[in-house]
């Protein structure tokens, strides 16, 4: 499992890494011609560009696997979707500002998705990826507790003695 979690931490740094090196004026291309060019999608990809800086600025040690991957997943995902932006040249389309303006769209509506990837991960608590067993033998812990706690309650309302018992005792250990 640590090889994985190895694997998919290098799998993320590389995609931020390459996120890293774009910028968003790198889609204000002229070379395409004014109607072409992807300067109304620039608040779409800045947005997501600084999505994924402060990805990178945060430690993800405490990561689940599953989140690790999602957020692998998502910036594979966004590096594919600019790649095809940039090299966007709108030859042998019928309707090329079509195209390009799903291409925009197609980065505006992932924008939702790995914010919220990104909040699960830095909104988890610390240490949530725990060993099960801890959690069952807490949650078997709180049961006695309760049938525990539900048992005196009911004694003592019933018989004065289980509860003249555990004053008594109470009271004993404060006297020594």
């Amino acid at each position: 499992m640590k090889k994985a979690r190895r694997q998919m931490h290098e799998r993320l740094s590389t995609g931020l890494a390459e996120l890293s090196r774009i910028k968003p004026t790198d889609f204000v291309r002229e070379d395409v011609g004014r109607d072409l060019s992807f300067r109304v999608g620039l608040p779409y990809f800045d947005r997501t560009l600084e999505l994924f800086h402060r990805i990178s600025r945060c430690d993800l040690g405490q990561a689940s696997f599953a989140d690790l991957a999602n957020l692998a997943g998502d910036a594979e995902r966004t590096l594919d979707q600019f790649h095809r932006a940039l090299s966007f040249t709108g030859e042998d389309l019928e309707n090329p500002r079509e195209a390009r303006n799903l291409l925009i769209e197609e980065v505006c509506e992932s924008f939702a998705r790995i914010s919220t990837d990104f909040e699960r991960v830095i909104t988890q608590p610390l240490g949530s990826e725990q060993d099960p067993l801890t959690g069952i033998a807490l949650t078997i812990g709180v049961c006695t507790l309760a049938i525990a706690l539900a048992a005196i309650a009911y004694y003592s309302t019933h018989e004065r003695t289980v509860a003249d018992s555990i004053l008594n005792a109470v009271h004993r250990v404060r006297l020594l």
